[in-house]
């Protein structure tokens, strides 16, 4: 006997096995519609979602290196005599000191952070400065960082106060900028300023290294 394609047997009439039903049938209906759902609330937006931990470092690290720059300021003014002195008037100018003022601190910042990565307030505070790649970035974007920064934290010192006198709103723009550039890190989880946007830097915390080689921290980075 022969056996055919469609059958069971050799016998032609032999009925052929029932077809799968391969139609969409939509999905099971074991529940209620979705208009009848109940509602989530929409997340709240987080106010404080940085670490904690790192940006009490990073505070920790500025005020270390502030204190270092305008140390030196201050020796460097009392010798080329330029500080104020007990016969100033409020009128005196003190265009020297400010220039002083902005410039060392921001000259020592971008050299260190340029050429090794971090400043004595960061190495202090076991930080480092990366770019998106977690490499030291360039003496370009350290450029870029500071300058921002700069701007945001000490606008208000060199704006005349005639210009805010004329212009109101200038004043809430001063007022705004170092507000905002604290208020990010507590803000991102990444825990990066606003100074830190523009030249797509980040700050860091690495494990710390004890006499013998051994990482007491683990050996990995983490942000």
């Amino acid at each position: 006997m022969k056996r055919t394609g469609d059958g069971n047997a050799s016998d032609p009439a032999s009925p052929r096995p029932p077809e799968p039903d391969t139609r969409d049938l939509g999905p099971p209906d074991d529940g209620p519609p979705d208009d009848e759902l109940p509602r989530q609330p929409p997340p709240r937006p987080v106010l404080f979602g940085g670490d904690m931990r790192l940006i009490l470092r990073r505070v920790g690290a500025w005020l270390i290196d502030f204190t270092i720059a305008y140390f030196v300021v201050y020796v460097a003014v009392s010798i080329a005599g330029v500080a104020p002195t007990a016969e100033a008037t409020p009128e005196s100018d003190i265009t020297g000191l400010v220039v002083w003022l902005l410039a060392v601190p921001f000259v020592y910042r971008w050299a260190m952070q340029s050429a090794l990565g971090y400043t004595l307030g960061k190495l202090g505070m076991g930080l480092r400065l990366v770019d998106r790649d977690g490499q030291p970035p360039g003496p370009i974007a350290v450029l870029n960082r500071e300058a921002v920064q700069l701007v945001l934290l000490f606008a208000w010192q060199v704006v005349p106060q005639s210009a805010t006198e004329q212009v109101p709103f200038l004043t809430t723009l001063l007022i705004l900028g170092p507000l905002g550039d604290v208020y990010a890190m507590f803000r991102r989880r990444d825990t990066r300023a606003l100074h830190d946007l523009p030249a797509g830097t980040q700050v860091i915390r690495v494990a710390r290294v004890d006499a013998y080689g051994t990482s007491r921290d683990g050996p990995r980075r983490y942000s």
